[in-house]
């Protein structure tokens, strides 16, 4: 009885060493960002990332829309999503379309809400040998 106990919890610490090491994260917690009316605001900024956004948008109107564009760098070229509303997804623009740091910009007709979670990784990591 003991040993399985042990071998339980030598189990559990290394399954816990090996998340760290290998970089693993929980989900990052939901942001509700405000937008007052005719305001533009960064709603999400990440560098060397790959994944998607999702969002809720509400706002003062009842009709939930809100006018997206992502800046991507570093040339700061600027893709326009259109009026995105209610929910959705969006996907973050990864290095094949030449983003190393991509910046999700909105601005807001009406006084807006809008929550925005996460699903990202690390997109390109390097390694230095000395």
């Amino acid at each position: 009885m003991k040993s399985t106990i042990q071998m339980t919890c030598s189990l559990a610490i290394i399954l816990l060493c090996s998340a760290l090491l290998s970089g693993a994260q929980q989900p990052a917690p939901i942001k509700e960002i405000k937008i007052p009316k005719g305001e533009t605001i960064d709603l999400w900024v990440g560098v060397n990332v790959s994944g998607k956004l999702h969002y809720v948008i509400k706002t003062s109107d009842g009709k939930g829309t809100l006018r997206m564009w992502w800046i991507i760098q570093p040339f700061g070229r600027v893709t326009q999503l259109g009026n995105r509303g209610g929910v959705g997804t969006l996907e973050i623009p990864a290095k094949l379309q030449g983003s190393i740091y991509a910046k999700l910009r909105a601005k807001a007709s009406v006084d807006t809400i809008i929550d925005i979670g996460e699903n990202v990784s690390v997109d390109n990591s390097m390694t230095f040998n000395w």
